[in-house]
């Protein structure tokens, strides 16, 4: 993952509520165009700049080529306010063991996957295990890509419920294990949906607490077709299970 600076210089007299807001919004539409990653990120006032320091997948995720309508529009919105251009630069990876993100070219098939800490794409390349830039994608929906980002943060908020323990746990593990709670619906109907547009299979991850046990043959079954779907060697050195016919995949539970 890597760190970019996004900044302007207010020449236009002092740095109001409103151009902090422009400015919020148009990092906002980064994400929405899927350039940036997460929800949250540090932001803060310099002198007369505004500074952010969002997270993306590419050294290059907020060229301007990747920029949608809602980016354009609002970063010229923000530039006329401020009088000034808005500045981009990259900082540096988070850490030096990432690769960048895919650089598949066409990938075998797409996982839908993500967890309560993930700042990654929601989408996983199956060829490389790479996070894929939602930008790389056919436009979604409405220049962008919402409703992915929607399903995710669903599941992330599902999953902190759960591993939180406190409240609301045996509701949000339903929702992450069952392929009839709204949470899977909503996941398998965005995996279909990017199957028409990039013509590549896209798998949905079912989450596994203790439904699949090692040597319970009778649980090695899709949960959907009900046919055989254990693998000799896990994929990718998670994932023990795989139906083709239905595009799921899940794994042994790691708390048996």
């Amino acid at each position: 993952m890597y760190v970019q600076e996004v900044s302007i210089e207010v020449k236009s007299g002092k740095i109001t509520h409103e151009i902090c807001e422009d400015f919020e919004i148009l990092i906002d539409s980064y994400r929405g165009s899927g350039q940036k990653q997460g929800d949250i990120e540090s932001q803060y006032i310099e002198g007369n700049k505004i500074i952010c320091l969002p997270f993306t997948i590419e050294k290059d995720s907020l060229n301007s080529k990747y920029n949608n309508y809602y980016v354009n529009k609002r970063t010229e919105k923000l530039e006329k306010a401020c009088e000034s251009t808005l500045q981009i630069r990259m900082l540096g990876k988070t850490h030096k063991e990432y690769n960048g993100g895919c650089k598949c070219k066409k990938p075998r098939f797409y996982i839908l996957i993500t967890n309560y800490i993930s700042i990654d794409s929601s989408l996983t390349c199956g060829s490389c295990y790479g996070s894929v830039p939602l930008y790389r994608l056919p436009v979604y929906y409405d220049y962008g890509y919402m409703p992915i980002l929607s399903w995710e943060s669903n599941y992330q908020a599902c999953d902190r419920l759960q591993m939180n323990c406190e409240v609301g746990e045996r509701w949000a593990m339903n929702q992450m294990q069952s392929l009839g709670s709204q949470l899977s619906k909503q996941g398998l109907v965005i995996c279909r949906k990017i199957e028409e547009l990039t013509n590549i299979p896209t798998y949905y991850y079912i989450y596994n607490y203790k439904k699949y046990k090692g040597g319970d043959s009778i649980s090695r079954s899709c949960p959907s077709c009900k046919g055989e779907w254990g693998l000799e060697n896990p994929l990718h050195d998670f994932y023990d299970f795989q139906c083709n016919r239905c595009k799921l995949l899940s794994n042994l539970s790691r708390n048996t």
